[in-house]
This record gives C-alpha cells, sequence and structure tokens, in this order.
C-alpha cells in the first residue's frame, strides 16, 4: 500500500518540482491507487499505511541523509569532502571550495527530494481531511504528517531561502498557475512551519502515552523542533518557552555515554527526541518493508577509506576490500576546537596514524596511512559490520547498512534552552552546564559565545554546522579565516536549481548568484 500512494503522490506533483511537460512516466498511474485511497477514508490502518509513506522519505539521501550532510557539514569548518583528491563526493568538491553554481547537481536532488516528501505528506493529509474515521485517530495521524512536512520545509527553507509553498494537492490543471510556479517569501515557508508544528504540538500524544510508537512523532518531537524554529526566527521568548516544555516533561535525559549515542545499542534512548528508524527499529515507520527501512549510502559512504585486510570479529568473516568512501571527514580546525578531557572529541572522530594500526570500537582494525586514505572520519556515521545489524540484503550490501540518523537529541534541546535563555535573561548556565558535565567538562560562563561554540561541538557532523554558522551571523569570518571563499550576501542560501528555473519557464527566481 506505501508503494501504491507513494506512485500516487508522484503523479500529481507540480511539474516545474519534477518534470518537465514532454515526460509522461510520472502520469502513467496504476487505478487500483483509487481504491486505496477510498479505504484510507475509511480505514484507520489504510490511514496508518498513508502515513508511513510519508515517513518514508527520510529515507531520501536528499531530505535527512548523506547528500543534506554534504551540503550542511561539508559547506562548513566542520567537515572537509574528505575521500581521494578525485572523488567528487556528490558534489562535496564544489560545496567544500563554495565552486558550485546552479547547476550543481546536489541542489537538485535536495529540491526534488524534499519536494517528494512534501507532496507525499500533503497526500495524507488531504485523505485525512475528508476521512471518516476516529476523530482522535485522523488528528493524531494529521498530527504526524504536519510535523514531517514542517521538517521538510526546515529543510528547503534553510538551504534555499523562500521557496515553493505547496500545502495541498494540486490538480493537473491547477499545477501550471502562479501559486506553484513562483517562490513564496522566507517569512510565509516559516509560517507554514510555526502552524504545523502549532497543530502537531496541539493533536501528538506525550511520549510513552497511549497513541504514541517508537519512530512516530510526538508531541516533545514537536516541541523540540518548533523550538529550534523559533530560535532560528529570532524569536527566543518562543524558542525558551518550546524548550523548556521539552525538559519539563521528564520524559527526555542526556544518554550517560556519549558515542553509545550513535550506536544500535543507542538507538531510541532517552536523548533521543526524534530520529530515522532502520533495520531493526523501523516497523512503526517503513510498513514493516525493511530492506526499504536504510539509509541508503549513509553510512557507507562515510566509513573509512583504505585497503583492508580480510578480519574475523565475534566469530564472523569480513572481506570488505574497502569499508567505505571516506566522505565528509572531520577537519583539523573541528579536531583542535575541543578542550582537554572532552569525551565527545573521541566519540565523534575517528583518529588513523601514519605510524600505527588504529583499532575501532568494535574491533576492526583501520590500517595505517597511506593505506588508509584520510586523518579522520566520522565516527558518528559508522556501522560496524560485525557487532550491529547487517543489510537484510546481504553482508556486501555495504550502502544499505542500517543506520539510525538521529535529528533531535535532548543535548541539543538544552542547548537551545540555553540560548534562548541568554537572550532574554534567564538561567542559561543550568541547562548548558548539564550538557558539558557530561562531556567531562567544568562550566563557568554562560555567554552566547560559550553556547555557540557548545552547539558545534556537541552537535559537530550532525547535518547543522553550517546552518547555524548563517544563523548566527558568523559564516564569513569563520569561514574567510579558514580560506573558504564565502561572500556575504550571497552564499547564506544554495543557488535555486537551475532545472526547477527552466521547467517554471523562468517564473522560480534565482537567488544572488
Amino acid at each position: 500500500m506505501k508503494k501504491i500512494f507513494y506512485i500516487i503522490t508522484l503523479a500529481v506533483l507540480v511539474p516545474s518540482l519534477f518534470i518537465s511537460s514532454c515526460k509522461r512516466s510520472f502520469l502513467d498511474v496504476p487505478a487500483q491507487g483509487k481504491t486505496t485511497e477510498e479505504q484510507a477514508l475509511i480505514d484507520p490502518e489504510a490511514a496508518n499505511k498513508l502515513v508511513i509513506g510519508a515517513y518514508n522519505n527520510l529515507y531520501l539521501p536528499g531530505t535527512v541523509g548523506l547528500k543534506l550532510a554534504v551540503a550542511a557539514d561539508v559547506t562548513s569548518d566542520d567537515s572537509d569532502k574528505g575521500s581521494v583528491a578525485t572523488d567528487p563526493g556528490f558534489d562535496g568538491i564544489f560545496m567544500d571550495n563554495f565552486t558550485y553554481n546552479p547547476n550543481t547537481g546536489i541542489f537538485n536532488d535536495l529540491w526534488v527530494d524534499n519536494y517528494k516528501a512534501i507532496v507525499s505528506a500533503n497526500k495524507a493529509l488531504g485523505v485525512l481531511e475528508k476521512s471518516t474515521i476516529d476523530a482522535a485517530i485522523r488528528d493524531r495521524l494529521s498530527g504526524e504528517a504536519r510535523f514531517l512536512r514542517a521538517l521538510f520545509y526546515f529543510n528547503l527553507v534553510r538551504e534555499f531561502g523562500g521557496v515553493i509553498k505547496l500545502i495541498t494537492v494540486p490538480t493537473l490543471a491547477e499545477a501550471n498557475n502562479d501559486e506553484y510556479q513562483t517562490r513564496a517569501s522566507k517569512e510565509e515557508i516559516y509560517k507554514v512551519i510555526t502552524d504545523d508544528l502549532l497543530y502537531a504540538v496541539a493533536n501528538l500524544p506525550v511520549k510513552g502515552e497511549a497513541g504514541s510508537a517508537v519512530g512516530r512523532a510526538t508531541k516533545g518531537a514537536a516541541q523540540a523542533l518548533l523550538s529550534k524554529v523559533y530560535l532560528y526566527q529570532q524569536n527566543y521568548q518562543g524558542a525558551y518557552d518550546m524548550s523548556m516544555a521539552v525538559m519539563n516533561s521528564q520524559k527526555y535525559d542526556l544518554a550517560p555515554v556519549y558515542a553509545d549515542i550513535f550506536r544500535e545499542k543507542g538507538a531510541n534512548n532517552i536523548e533521543s527526541v526524534f530520529e530515522v528508524q532502520t533495520g531493526p527499529f523501523a516497523n512503526q515507520t517503513s510498513g514493516g518493508l525493511a530492506c526499504d527501512a536504510v539509509s541508503k549510502n549513509y553510512s557507507n559512504f562515510q566509513g573509512p577509506r583504505g585497503t583492508f585486510t580480510v578480519q574475523t570479529i565475534a566469530g564472523q568473516t569480513y572481506n570488505a576490500g574497502d569499508l567505505g568512501f571516506g566522505l565528509n571527514t572531520p577537519s583539523a580546525d573541528l579536531a583542535a576546537a575541543y578542550e582537554a578531557n572532552d569525551v565527545r572529541k573521541a566519540g565523534t572522530i575517528i583518529f588513523t596514524s601514519d605510524v600505527t594500526t588504529t583499532t575501532l570500537w568494535d574491533g576492526f582494525v583501520l590500517p595505517k596511512r597511506p593505506d588508509v586514505v584520510n586523518e579522520r572520519y566520522n565516527y558518528k556515521g559508522y556501522h560496524s559490520p560485525f557487532l550491529e545489524t547487517k543489510s537484510c540484503l546481504g553482508i556486501n550490501d555495504k550502502d544499505s547498512k542500517p543506520k539510525n540518523i538521529r535529528i533531535i537529541r535532548f543535548a541539543e534541546v538544552l542547548l537551545i534552552n540555553a540560548e534562548a535563555a541568554a537572550k532574554i535573561g534567564q538561567d542559561a548556565i543550568t541547562p548548558l552546564r548539564k550538557v558539558r558535565a557530561r562531556a567531562g567538562l567544568l562550566t563557568t560562563s554562560a555567554s552566547i559565545a560559550d553556547i555557540w561554540k557548545e552547539r558545534r561541538l556537541e552537535l559537530a557532523m550532525e547535518a547543522d554546522r553550517f546552518f547555524d554558522l548563517v544563523r548566527t551571523g558568523q559564516a564569513s569570518t569563520v569561514l574567510n579565516a579558514l580560506g573558504k571563499p564565502f561572500v556575504a550576501g550571497k552564499h547564506e542560501v544554495f543557488p535555486i536549481p537551475q532545472q526547477q528555473i527552466n521547467f517554471s519557464n523562468g517564473r522560480i527566481k534565482q537567488n544572488n548568484y
């Protein structure tokens, strides 16, 4: 059923978003999809599967996966493109040096994947609005779909600024209207996001209570995301209130061991506010199709790159050749930013050596350089081939490692609260001290600069840093100091994909490129 609805959503996409008028492949829709929609109007389980179809878009590389990491990390001071010099790295070679342009492919990938996701959520919402199922179930499912739509639009507005406002499913006759072929303002898109999240806050269950399920959006997840959205809008009172609501719910806390958060044993722990479910955790969000529930390429393409010998660990022999492609590698600047004794450094960065081998947490041995290519790798993206769940397609299907992606953690909620508190004259040191204590550090000051630095180190390599630099007005100063040719007034947002401008016959206007 999930796949049927996915096909339906493609059929009603705005042409400028995805296809040119001369192509018909997305318009040839099997008639049986109509029966499925009719079922969702009256059957709660069918309606639930429709919303699961919206969750499935979290597995796309351009929504919250690998390509978002390239866009948000490689452009920043936290990360380099990595791999070998000739590897384009999903256009990371251009992102790293700000040499991209409107025809650089990753921007169309980000645009298309997020709009696929938004249309899927819109399709679910359109059916739910007409549904006759129990009102409480309908409103909860609608809250989940609106939470997801808000997340995808938050991606887009940070990436491109104002974008097309699409909150219904237009008919093919309406699709060419200016409304769907021109950009709304950034402020209009933020209004969509905040409206969606306020609805989600009002209608989603609290974590662990009736109607909630592991991996599904909850009231706390909506409050946490809304607090972050308010931070981007400089609505510090709103950010403080929403983050405080999450903190006061007593449903979340910091996990005791930082490094464990990003391993399979840390999936959905007490710190998790919202994360992408994969492999053994994906039943609630993938419709039970485990092979669909993987973060495609996410772990493998960030894994250590080199020539590795056959290794046997825990009775298993792994003949991998390359463990990964070595993209999105932590920068020397990030490595140098940690204080002495900060446990997050070892939990974030795999350090290799030209003198000796490096043993990873699961016992896997990396050779010394140059047999392993780069000096540093992203430990948060590493998925063990020995001690964690293998791809359901087999051990040699390295691209489909079931790696959960952490979208919102309680540590970030604390840091949002600290920043907002500092802006409005409230207690900022208590939430900051809690985060730093877990890292093994003392806290004596809670200035804005201290909090911003803490965000960097706590959330490093989690696809947030570039947007944070732009939000806080630090991008030009920080990136220029590292030799990156960031241009103020231009590079705060990415160029609108030229392909989308062409599809709109020029009605979508370009950013300052």
